[in-house]
C-alpha cells in the first residue's frame, strides 16, 4: 500500500534542521585556532602583525624587472587557464551526455528493462569517470604529474584540464537535467530519438545557463592557474609562493595585484563574450530587433576570437610543451612505472600489524575526511549567504532596469545612486573572487597564524565573490515578461514573488556544486596547513608510501562521489515535488 506523499509544508522544516545539525557538527569537528580574539595580548599581538604586513604593502615592488617578471608570469598564466579549460570542455561534453539521465534514460513506458538496466549502468559508469577527474584537485593532480612531466606550465595545462573535464561534465548534465521535461514534450511526440530530443530541445534551452557557467569556470580556471604554481604548474603561482618564502612582502604586493588586475581583465572579457551572444530581445543589454543573421555572425565573430586566443596561448607555451614533449622521449619508464601505478593500489589494511604504531591509513582516512567535509559545509553556507545578501544591490535588472516591469520613473539622483550600488556590489565580489583561496589563506593567516580557521574564512570569503556572480547572473536572466505578471509595482514585491522562485533551482544547484569544490579545497588547502586528507597525502608521497598516498588519493574520489550522488539525489527529489 502507498502513501501519499507529505503536503510541502509538512516537510519545510526538514532542511533548516539538517543544515543546522551539519553546521553544529562541522564546527565540532574542527581544530579551531582563535587566539587573536581570545585574549586582548593575542590581539594586539595580531594588529601588530597585520600593520606590519600592510605597511609593506603600502610600497610594492614596481622596479622594471618586477614588472616585467609580473607581466610574463601574468601571461603565462592566462594561457594556462585557456588552453587548460578548453581541453577540458572537449573532453567533459561526451561524458556529459553520458551522464546526463534526459539522454540515457527514456522514462516512457514500455521500454525493455534489460536495455534500460544497461543505459542506467552506462548512466552511472560516466558519472563515476566524472567523480573521479574532479575528486581529486587541481592541487593534487599538479602534484601526481609533476613527477612525470615536470615543474612547468605544462603540468598546470593538465592539471587544469583533467580538473575542469570532470566540473564541466557534473554541471552541464545537471543543468540538461533540470530543464522541465513538459517544454520538450512535443518535441519527443513527433518521434525525435534521445539524441535529436538533446540537440534541438534540451540544449537551446539551458544554453544560456550554460554559457553562464563556462565563462564562470573560466574565470575560476584563471585564478586556479595563478596558485597551482604554488606545486609546480607555474605562472604567477609560482612567482607569489616564491615572494612569500623569502618574506619579500613588496614583491607579494606586486603579485597580487598583478593576480588581482588579471582577475578583473577575465570579468570584464566574459561580460564582454555574454553581450556578444546574448539574442533575447526582451533583455534590457540585447539590441533590440538582432535578426537571425546578425545573431549568426555575432556567434561566428566570437568563434573567431575564441580559436585566434587559443591559438596564442598555444603559441606562448610552445616552448615548455616542446621540452617536456623532449624530456619524456628521455624518462626510463621503468622507475617511473612503481610511481605510477603505486597511485592505483592503495593500502586497505584495516588493522595495524605488530610493527606498525597508530592507526592504518584506512582509519587515518576516514577520520581525516571529516576535515575537508566541515569546511565545505561551514565555507559554502557562510558564501552563500553573504553572495544572497549581496545579489539584490547588484542586480542590473532590479536597480537600473526595474522600470521595465514596474514602470517606476526615477529622479536622475536616484538612478544615480542605484548606479553606485551596483558598482560597489559587483566590485566587493569581485574582489573575493579576484584573490584565490591560498592567497586569502596568506592574508588571514598574518592575523589568525596558519592553521583551519583562516583557511575556513578564506574559502567563504571566495566562495561568496563566485556564487555572487552565477546568482547574479541567474536573477538577471528572469524574462521581465514574467517579472511584468507579478501583482504589484514594489521592486522587493516582484523579487520575491517572481524572480526569486524562477532563479532558486539554479542557485540550488550552483550551491551544491560549491559545496563539492569547497571540499575538494578543503583537501587542498591541507597542503598549506589545514591539516586533513591533503597533509596527509602529501606527507606520504613525499615519502614514497605509495600504497598510503594512494588510500588518501582515493578516500578523496570516494568523498566527490558520495557528494555528488547527495547532491543528485536532492535535485530529483526537489523536481518531484
Amino acid at each position: 500500500m502507498t502513501h501519499p506523499a507529505l503536503p510541502r509544508r509538512h516537510r519545510a522544516w526538514r532542511t533548516p534542521l539538517a543544515l543546522a545539525v551539519a553546521v553544529v557538527l562541522s564546527v565540532l569537528a574542527l581544530p579551531w585556532n582563535f587566539e587573536a580574539l581570545t585574549s586582548w595580548q593575542g590581539f594586539t599581538a595580531a594588529l601588530g602583525r597585520v600593520g606590519a604586513y600592510f605597511g609593506a604593502f603600502a610600497a610594492p615592488d614596481l622596479s622594471p624587472a618586477m614588472l616585467q617578471r609580473c607581466a610574463s608570469l601574468a601571461a603565462e598564466t592566462v594561457a594556462i587557464a585557456l588552453l587548460g579549460t578548453a581541453i577540458g570542455l572537449v573532453g567533459s561534453y561526451p561524458l556529459a551526455l553520458g551522464a546526463c539521465r534526459a539522454v540515457m534514460l527514456d522514462d516512457a513506458p514500455g521500454q525493455p528493462r534489460l536495455g534500460r538496466s544497461l543505459r542506467r549502468t552506462g548512466l552511472e559508469g560516466f558519472r563515476l569517470v566524472l567523480d573521479t577527474l574532479r575528486g581529486v584537485p587541481d592541487f593534487a593532480w599538479a602534484i601526481v604529474l609533476a613527477n612525470v612531466t615536470g615543474v612547468n606550465a605544462v603540468t598546470g595545462v593538465l592539471a587544469i584540464a583533467v580538473s575542469v573535464a570532470g566540473i564541466y561534465g557534473k554541471v552541464l548534465s545537471e543543468q540538461w537535467d533540470n530543464i522541465d521535461p513538459a517544454r520538450y514534450v512535443a518535441l519527443r511526440t513527433t518521434g525525435a530519438g534521445r539524441l535529436a530530443t538533446f540537440l534541438y530541445g534540451v540544449q537551446p534551452l539551458a544554453g544560456r545557463a550554460m554559457l553562464s557557467f563556462v565563462l564562470m569556470r573560466t574565470e575560476c580556471a584563471v585564478r586556479n592557474a595563478s596558485v597551482i604554481g604554488v606545486v609546480g604548474g607555474g605562472g604567477l603561482g609560482a612567482g607569489l609562493w616564491d615572494h612569500y618564502t623569502d618574506g619579500d612582502w613588496p614583491g607579494v604586493a606586486s603579485m597580487l595585484i598583478t593576480l588581482i588586475t588579471v582577475t578583473a581583465g577575465t570579468d570584464l572579457l566574459a561580460n564582454l563574450l555574454r553581450h556578444r551572444l546574448r539574442v533575447d530581445p526582451n533583455h534590457p543589454r540585447a539590441v533590440q530587433g538582432l535578426d537571425r543573421r546578425t545573431a549568426a555572425r555575432r556567434r561566428l565573430q566570437v568563434l573567431l576570437s575564441v580559436a585566434a586566443v587559443l591559438t596564442a596561448a598555444a603559441l606562448w607555451l610552445r616552448q615548455p610543451f616542446v621540452r617536456v614533449l623532449d624530456d619524456l622521449q628521455r624518462v626510463e619508464w621503468q622507475y617511473v612505472r612503481p610511481y605510477t601505478l603505486g597511485l592505483f593500489t592503495p593500502d586497505l589494511s584495516v588493522f595495524p600489524s605488530a610493527s606498525e604504531q597508530g592507526p592504518t591509513a584506512v582509519w587515518s582516512a576516514l577520520q581525516q575526511s571529516a576535515v575537508p567535509l566541515a569546511i565545505g559545509v561551514l565555507a559554502t553556507l557562510l558564501g552563500a549567504a553573504f553572495a544572497a545578501a549581496l545579489t539584490y544591490p547588484a542586480s542590473v535588472a532590479f536597480q537600473l532596469e526595474a522600470h521595465r516591469f514596474t514602470g517606476e520613473a526615477l529622479p536622475p539622483w536616484r538612478r544615480h545612486l542605484r548606479r553606485a550600488l551596483v558598482v560597489l556590489a559587483r566590485g566587493i565580489a569581485l574582489l573575493l573572487r579576484g584573490v584565490p583561496e591560498v592567497a586569502w589563506v596568506i592574508l588571514l593567516a598574518v592575523f589568525f597564524r596558519i592553521g583551519v580557521t583562516p583557511c575556513v574564512f578564506a574559502v567563504a570569503l571566495h566562495s561568496a565573490g563566485v556564487l555572487h556572480r552565477v546568482f547574479t547572473e541567474t536573477l538577471d536572466n528572469v524574462s521581465y515578461r514574467r517579472l511584468e505578471q507579478v501583482a504589484g509595482a514594489c521592486r522587493a514585491h516582484v523579487f520575491v514573488y517572481g524572480a526569486l522562485p524562477r532563479a532558486l533551482a539554479d542557485w540550488r544547484t550552483y550551491t551544491f556544486f560549491q559545496f563539492e569544490v569547497n571540499v575538494r579545497i578543503g583537501v587542498a588547502l591541507g597542503m598549506v596547513g589545514a591539516g586533513g586528507l591533503g597533509h596527509l597525502f602529501q606527507i606520504n608521497l613525499d615519502w614514497r608510501r605509495y600504497g598510503s598516498a594512494a588510500t588518501y588519493l582515493w578516500t578523496m574520489v570516494l568523498l566527490t562521489v558520495v557528494v555528488d550522488r547527495l547532491s543528485r539525489s536532492l535535485q530529483m527529489r526537489r523536481d518531484r515535488c
